[in-house]
This record gives C-alpha cells, structure tokens and sequence, in this order.
C-alpha cells in the first residue's frame, strides 16, 4: 500500500500552469522570430497564449490533483 499524496495548495496549482502556459508561449517565440514577425505581433500573441492556457492548464492539473493521477512523465 503506498501512502496517500499530500493535497497541492492552489497557489501552488495556479503557479504551475502559469509556468506551464509560459513554456508553450516561449515555443510561439522561437517560431515568430524564425517568422520573423513584428515584435508588438510577438508579445500580444506570447500575452494571450499565456492568458488562455493558464486557466486551462489549472482546470486539468487540479482535475489530476484531485484524482489522485500523478502527471504522465516519459522516459
């Protein structure tokens, strides 16, 4: 029998999807300045990336987090 996980804060929760979204709009960077978009182009896009995957990201990692269902890890 393995011991039950510690519960997650929501500070904690809101952190990592924050830090999550933040990864997935630096991706948009490295494409937008091979692109080589308008810098303004570039931080609104990176701003609204971050935005919307933020809450999203909370929605499933608390989802898992309740569940009981560690984060899929490969390797």
């Amino acid at each position: 029998m393995s011991a039950p996980t510690p519960a997650v804060s929501k500070g904690r929760l809101w952190f990592n999807s924050f830090i999550m979204a933040l990864a997935a709009s630096c991706g948009y960077l490295i494409v937008a300045l091979m692109s080589q978009h308008q810098v303004l182009t570039i931080v609104i896009a990176m701003a609204s990336i971050t935005l919307v995957l933020t809450p999203i990201f909370y929605w499933t990692n608390s989802r898992r987090a309740r569940m009981g269902t560690p984060p899929r890890r490969r390797g």
